[in-house]
This record gives structure tokens, C-alpha cells and sequence, in this order.
């Protein structure tokens, strides 16, 4: 009797699953951008094909990487640098050696901030005056200016310093620290690209998509938390923009690559994309938007 039941109740979940409504390219339409921003030039003429992705955690990179791929593709020389990565089980290696030649850690202790051992919600926003006093600027700093300057890149893509993405304080932390060097002459670069969405997307994905799932989960409005703490209405709006469908294969295998525990992450910035083949999901999404900072002149 009770094996009928088993069997009943599967047939009763399957019956729910078949019933409901597959997820169309109309739907994935709601969140693409309705803004256009100039095409990037900029990249196309550097000689200097050499970047460094500087982010907090390794996967942060995701609404970039169609571009990094792309430049890849071209023959630069890319590497990235994180505070933390993972490495996939079955290869022992990291994920970004697909859109790039790899990971590296930015300390090899990785002690970058301080109780981060014994804290349980390390992506809750904090002030920007309390990050400061929360990490270890100097050492991380330190580091960070050797490795730049010794890899020589001409471009550093990491995501903004104003908001995160969505009020994360290590990447907040990290972006700032990257744009601080940059600005104060201390690493020999050209440009700053940081990775954002525009408004509509960021409304759509992050205010709306992500936020309903965070309220699902009983989990803290990070988005709203992050606005009202930094006085500010989201990311910062993007300059430019780089098409990426022709590295559409290689972004969607990146993604893919990634174990279960981070697919789930991803999917709370990357709408359903698991539920497309390449082509046709960055048919729909093929284009990464950036904020493009230049250095400032150097004072007399």
C-alpha cells in the first residue's frame, strides 16, 4: 500500500511539473536592456592586450564574462584575481581558465577581513566609513599594487564601487580599492571598466527578481538596505556597451561549469539560464555593460 502511494505522488508531481509553463524568449524579453549606450572603441585599439579581473569572489565576474571571453578570443592576455574562488571537484581546477588563463588568489591566506571567520551574513551591507575599519586595506592593498603592477595590464574590469551589484561590502571593499589605486597613480593602467547592468535591467533582475526570491527565502533585502544606507538609487549608470554573441557557446560552458552550490547564485542574476541553449539565450542578452572610468591627470 504504501509503495502505491509513493508512486501515486510521483505521478502527481510529475503531472504539476508537465502542467506548468515553460519559460519562453518572450519572458527572458522583460529583462533586457531598453537602453543603448556607444559601442566600446577603446579596446579594439590598445596594443597592450593584457587585463586583470579583480573581484572579491571568483564568480562575481558572470555578467562580464561574455566580454572577457570575447577579448580572450582576440589574443589578450587575461588572469583573474579574487579574494576567494572554488574549485570544481571533478578537476581540481577553477572555472575562469575557460574564458581566460585563470585564477589566482590575491592572498594566499586568505585573511582579508576581520571576524570574516566567525560571520554568518558577510553580504549584508554595511556604511562605507565601517567597511574601512572592517578590512584590511592595507594588506590587501599592498598585495594588489605588486601584482598589477608586475602583470602590467592595460585595462581592470571589476564590478562598481558605489553599490556592488547588489550591497555586497567585499565587493563594494574591492571595487573601491581597485578605483583608489587606479586614481592615485599607484597601478600603471589605462581604464577602469566596471560591470553593470543598466537601470531597466537592474529595476527587472536585481529590485525585482532577486528581491522577490530574498523575501521568498526570508532572507534580508540587501537591495533596498544597500540604496538607503549609501543615499543612492542602484549601480552607476553604464558608458559603453560590447556585444557578446559570438562568444555566446563559451559564456554559457563558463557558467555551466560552475557546481551546484554557485549555479544557485548565478541564477539570481542571470534569469532562466539554464533553461536555454547558448545561441539562443545570449541571442536575447548580447550585450555587457560597462562603466568606463579613464585616469585623471596626475597634479603638478
Amino acid at each position: 500500500m504504501k509503495q502505491l502511494q509513493r508512486i501515486l505522488m510521483i505521478l502527481f508531481l510529475l503531472n504539476i511539473i508537465g502542467c506548468q509553463e515553460k519559460v519562453t524568449v518572450d519572458d527572458l524579453k522583460k529583462f533586457v536592456a531598453t537602453e543603448t549606450y556607444p559601442y566600446d572603441v577603446f579596446l579594439d585599439t590598445v596594443s597592450n592586450k593584457r587585463a586583470l579581473v579583480v573581484v572579491a569572489h571568483d564568480d562575481d565576474d558572470c555578467i562580464m564574462s561574455g566580454t572577457i571571453a570575447k577579448l580572450t578570443a582576440k589574443g589578450w592576455y587575461i588572469k583573474q584575481l579574487s579574494l576567494q574562488n572554488h574549485v570544481l571537484e571533478k578537476s581540481g581546477k577553477n572555472p575562469s581558465g575557460i574564458i581566460c588563463s585563470g585564477n589566482e588568489l590575491i592572498l594566499a591566506d586568505g585573511f582579508y577581513r576581520i571576524s570574516l571567520d566567525t560571520m554568518k551574513k558577510p553580504y549584508l551591507p554595511v556604511p562605507y566609513e565601517a567597511i574601512k575599519k572592517q578590512f584590511l586595506t592595507e594588506k590587501v592593498s599592498n598585495i594588489l599594487i605588486s601584482k598589477i603592477n608586475n602583470f602590467k595590464p592595460s585595462v581592470i574590469f571589476t564590478l562598481d564601487n558605489l553599490k556592488g551589484g547588489y550591497g555586497h561590502p567585499e565587493h563594494i571593499f574591492i571595487s573601491q580599492l581597485v578605483l583608489d589605486l587606479f586614481t592615485e597613480h599607484k597601478t600603471d593602467c589605462q581604464r577602469v571598466y566596471q560591470s553593470v547592468y543598466t537601470n531597466h535591467m537592474e529595476k527587472e533582475i536585481i529590485d525585482k527578481w532577486l528581491a522577490e526570491r530574498m523575501k521568498k527565502w526570508a532572507n534580508p533585502n540587501t537591495i533596498n538596505m544597500a540604496n538607503e544606507m549609501y543615499k543612492i538609487d542602484g549601480m552607476p549608470e553604464p558608458t559603453t556597451q560590447i556585444e557578446i554573441l559570438e562568444v555566446a557557446d563559451v559564456k554559457m560552458k563558463y557558467l555551466m561549469a560552475y557546481e551546484e552550490n554557485v549555479r544557485k547564485n548565478l541564477r539570481k542574476f542571470i534569469p532562466y539560464y539554464e533553461e536555454f541553449d547558448a545561441k539562443t539565450y545570449f541571442g536575447v542578452f548580447d550585450k555587457e555593460f560597462f562603466r568606463v572610468i579613464e585616469k585623471p591627470s596626475k597634479q603638478p
